[in-house]
């Protein structure tokens, strides 16, 4: 008996499921092959509030690399929510090391101040995507910091 062919949603979706993977591979910057990188962009955040949990807009980020002294500057700068700002991204896979790097964070308008750490590494063996270790997802700015 002849082996019965698979329904074409089957067929569909064998198809689709193959040609991701496909692309998955296709994203990947190893040229021996050992890694697959995804195509996904990925970019930290942090959410500034003041005192009483409000969002604060329109603060003067400064992001150094405290092994390097280096004042870095992310590369994704699309549209975000009224008080988020961008903190590191993807774009920066050469600033940090595999281990892991200190970036301190000050944020400043008028008076108001805050200072913020985080340790981003980009993991060996692929260096595919950023990736925080420790840092905050939202800090008080106050007056009195």
């Amino acid at each position: 008996m002849a082996a019965m062919p698979m329904p074409n949603a089957v067929n569909r979706l064998r198809a689709v499921a193959l040609a991701s993977f496909g692309l998955a591979l296709l994203a990947c910057r190893d040229p021996v092959g050992t890694c697959a990188c995804t195509e996904e962009f990925r970019i930290f955040m942090v959410t500034v509030v003041d005192d009483t949990g409000a969002p604060v807009a329109d603060v003067a980020l400064t992001r150094t690399h405290l092994r390097t002294g280096a004042v870095i500057e992310p590369t994704w700068l699309g549209m975000s929510v009224p008080g988020t700002y961008v903190v590191a991204d993807d774009g920066q896979r050469d600033v940090f090391s595999s281990g892991g790097d200190a970036l301190r964070v000050r944020g400043e308008r008028g008076g108001a101040v805050f200072v913020a750490d985080f340790v981003f590494a980009v993991p060996e063996p692929c260096r595919c995507h950023v990736e925080r270790l420790a840092g905050p997802d939202t800090v008080v700015m106050s007056a009195g910091t």
